[in-house]
């Protein structure tokens, strides 16, 4: 599994939240962690889970619970402008080209992630996929319907699958305070 967190958190509540629920503050949107890779594993074993996000505030809670269920998260520290995102593709592409590179045999991925940044210069998610699924590899895209680029989803459908993840709203995301998750 690879998590891009920024990607997932912030399409979530930039794109979704506000259409879900309206007049809730944006602050206490959450992303329920163990629902979202209990989607993701779907009972099936995981041989590893890389996650990228931003080095957590002081004290945030949820980073701990991330390791509580056995997911030891690749941090980044936080940037002092918008160029953190571009530095997280690049460690979690890093890192799925190094799988494939160390086990040549073939396996599924699942990409939390929406992005299509560098998609017309060879670089990015998509392109490192192609080239992937060439050597065999089945590909699983799980991402906001309203932030995934078009191009990634239609890859993930032709040699995988493509979950989207407004189907799951209301059980991989919380209100603090408020509204809880559903169980999946």
């Amino acid at each position: 599994i690879f998590w891009d967190n920024s990607n997932i958190h912030y399409a979530g509540l930039d794109h979704v939240f506000p259409i879900k629920e309206p007049g809730e503050k944006k602050e206490l949107y959450r992303t329920h962690f163990s629902n979202l890779l209990d989607l993701v594993a779907d009972g099936r074993d995981i041989d590893d889970i890389f996650f990228a996000g931003s080095v957590p505030p002081k004290g945030d809670s949820l980073w701990k619970h991330i390791q509580s269920i056995g997911i030891t998260p690749s941090l980044l520290p936080r940037s002092l402008t918008e160029g953190e995102a571009d530095t997280t593709d690049h460690v979690l592409q890093l890192a799925l080209l190094r799988l494939v590179w160390d086990n040549p045999e073939p396996n599924t991925i699942a990409l939390l992630t929406g992005d299509g940044a560098g998609i017309n210069n060879g670089q990015g998610f998509l392109a490192d996929a192609k080239r992937i699924a060439e050597k065999g590899w089945n590909f699983e895209v799980y991402s906001w319907e309203s932030a995934c680029h078009g191009l990634l989803k239609d890859f993930a459908k032709e040699n995988g699958k493509y979950v989207k993840l407004e189907d799951y709203y209301e059980n991989i995301t919380f209100i603090k305070g408020g509204r809880r998750a559903k169980p999946l």
